[in-house]
C-alpha cells in the first residue's frame, strides 16, 4: 500500500475493555488516508492478541508488539515506524470526534505551520462527562508553539504538555531528533515537546475534538504516584533549555518560578499523602537543582515576596518548613470551623 497521509499511534497496555471503541473511532475519521499503529507494551491482560484480531478488521491497521518498556518506549517503537507525512496520538481507552484529523490537517495546510492543536474534555469509565476537567486554550489562531509552553507556567493548564490533542509533521520528530524519554513514566509524551515547538508556530483550533478518559485507579489518577517525580525532571530539563537561550529569558523566568512552586508542592501533596518519607531521598535527589537556582528564585519577579521567604526557608530546612505550613493550615480550618 502507499504511504499515508496520517499515522496515528495508540500505544496499549491494559486497555482491553476501551480499546475496540478507541480503534473504532479512530477508523471511523472523515479523512481515510491514515494508517493506525498499536504498539502493544507487553501486556499481561490479553491485549496482544486484541490488537491481532482488530488488524484482520482493517488493512490500514498495523501491529507491534514488545516487551513492556514503558509509555515512551512504545510511543518511540510507534514514531519509528510510522510512514505517514503527519503524525496523531491518540491513547487507548479515549475516543476522538470523526472530522478530527481532518480539522487539523486542514488548518496545518491552510496557515502554513507544521503543528495544530484542538481542545479537549474528559469522560469516566462510562462515557458520562467529568466537568471540569477538560483541556483548552482560550488563545486560538496561529501563534508561537512555545507559547503553550508559557500556558503552562502561567496557569498550570496542560493544553500545551500532551501530544493527544495536536497533529504534527512528522519532521518535527525526525529531523530534530526527537524521541521520548524512556526512563520517563510520568510526563513521557511531554518531556520533549520543547524541542518539538522550538522555531515553530501552530494553529490552535477552539473546537473540542478530542474525549479524554479519566478511569479510576490509572496512575494519573493517585494521590501522589511516585513516578510523578518524573515531572520535576522535566520540568528542570525545561528550565536548563531556556536558560541557554538568551533571546527566551522570560520563558527561563517563568521556568524558574514554576519549578519552586512546583517542588513545594509535591513536597506537601506527599506529605499529607503519607508518601514522603518513603520518597525523601528522591526528592532530596532534585532537591540539589532547587539549591542551586536559589539566588534567581529570590531575583524572580513571578515569585511574590512571601514566596521568596519560604524558599529560602525551604532549601534551609525542607522537612521544618513544611510542618509549619501544615501546623498554620490546620490552625486556620479549625478557626473557621469555630
Amino acid at each position: 500500500m502507499p504511504n499515508p497521509t496520517i499515522s496515528i499511534i495508540t500505544t496499549v497496555y491494559d486497555a482491553k475493555d476501551y480499546l475496540p471503541r478507541t480503534v473504532r473511532s479512530v477508523l471511523a475519521q472523515t479523512f481515510r488516508d491514515i494508517e493506525l499503529l498499536l504498539v502493544e507494551d507487553g501486556s499481561p491482560n490479553g491485549c496482544g492478541a486484541l490488537c491481532d484480531e482488530l488488524a484482520q478488521t482493517d488493512p490500514r491497521i498495523r501491529v507491534f508488539h514488545k516487551e513492556n518498556g514503558g509509555p515512551a518506549s512504545a510511543l518511540n517503537v510507534g514514531l519509528d515506524n510510522a510512514r505517514g507525512d503527519y503524525v496523531g496520538f491518540v491513547d487507548s481507552d479515549d475516543l476522538i470526534e470523526p472530522d478530527m484529523f481532518e480539522r487539523l490537517y486542514d488548518a496545518i495546510r491552510a496557515n502554513g505551520v507544521r503543528l495544530a492543536a484542538c481542545n479537549a474534555d474528559a469522560v469516566d469509565e462510562n462515557g458520562a462527562p467529568v466537568p471540569g476537567a477538560g483541556v483548552k486554550t482560550t488563545q486560538t489562531g496561529v501563534r508561537d508553539a512555545m507559547a503553550l509552553l508559557m500556558d503552562t507556567f502561567q496557569t498550570g493548564g496542560f493544553y500545551g504538555l500532551l501530544c493527544w490533542n495536536k497533529l504534527f509533521d512528522i519532521r518535527l520528530f525526525r529531523d530534530k531528533g526527537v524521541h521520548f524519554d524512556e526512563s520517563m513514566f510520568f510526563g513521557d509524551d511531554a518531556s520533549e515537546l520543547h524541542r518539538v515547538y522550538d522555531s515553530e508556530n501552530v494553529v490552535c483550533l477552539p473546537d473540542t475534538l478530542y474525549h479524554y478518559r479519566r478511569r479510576g485507579g490509572q496512575m494519573t489518577e493517585a494521590v501522589f504516584p511516585p513516578r510523578k517525580l518524573d515531572d520535576l525532571t522535566m520540568y528542570w530539563n525545561w528550565l536548563c533549555w531556556f536558560r541557554q537561550r538568551p533571546e527566551r529569558a522570560e520563558y527561563y523566568q517563568w521556568a524558574v518560578a514554576w519549578y519552586w512552586k512546583v517542588f513545594y508542592l509535591f513536597w506537601c501533596q506527599a506529605g499529607e499523602a503519607g508518601e514522603l518519607p518513603a520518597l525523601k531521598e528522591q526528592f532530596l535527589a532534585h532537591k540539589k537543582h532547587l539549591d542551586s537556582i536559589l539566588p534567581h528564585i529570590l531575583r524572580c519577579p513571578h515569585v511574590p515576596g512571601a514566596e521568596k521567604a519560604r524558599a529560602v526557608l525551604f532549601c534551609a530546612a525542607p522537612t521544618l518548613t513544611y510542618r509549619l505550613a501544615r501546623a498554620r493550615g490546620q490552625a486556620k480550618k479549625k478557626e473557621e470551623r469555630s
